[in-house]
């Protein structure tokens, strides 16, 4: 009964969401995506931050990258440690002044990714690259 569910067989398609109530609020347990995975850049921030679902109802079923209104994709995760996505990251970086090694420094005080593990520190430098500063850009 806490499972919703959707297949299209022709498709190869496989949707299935769990959901309990936490006190006042719906919240996904548990979600499997078959075929299409491209929604779980938008599902798994309603995992992993515990987030309310019962706005979204059976649009959590949707398949694509493209979430439902009201919901925006946090992005492609860089660190796993801290739950640091690519657009956090992105947010701050032009913020972030001085060189390359400055900035990541700065990122790492603001954002603590690259500051358990150091994975994630490769991904760092390459979105540092990517984007400057706005005392650079101006």
């Amino acid at each position: 009964d806490d499972v919703m569910r959707y297949t299209d067989w022709h498709a190869g398609q496989h949707r299935a969401m769990r959901l309990a109530r936490d006190g006042e609020h719906m919240r996904l347990q548990a979600c499997l995506l078959a075929g299409d995975d491209a929604a779980a850049a938008w599902l798994r921030p309603l995992l992993q931050d515990d987030l309310p679902v019962e706005s979204h109802g059976r649009l959590l079923l949707a398949p694509g990258a493209t979430p439902p209104a009201g919901l925006a994709s946090r992005g492609k995760q860089v660190c796993t440690c801290f739950n640091v996505s690519e657009t956090d990251i992105e947010a701050t970086l032009p913020h972030c002044a001085g060189t390359d090694d400055a900035r990541l420094a700065a990122l790492q005080g603001k954002l603590k990714c690259g500051t358990n593990c150091g994975s994630c520190i490769p991904a760092l430098r390459k979105l540092i690259k990517l984007h400057p500063a706005l005392e650079a850009a101006a």
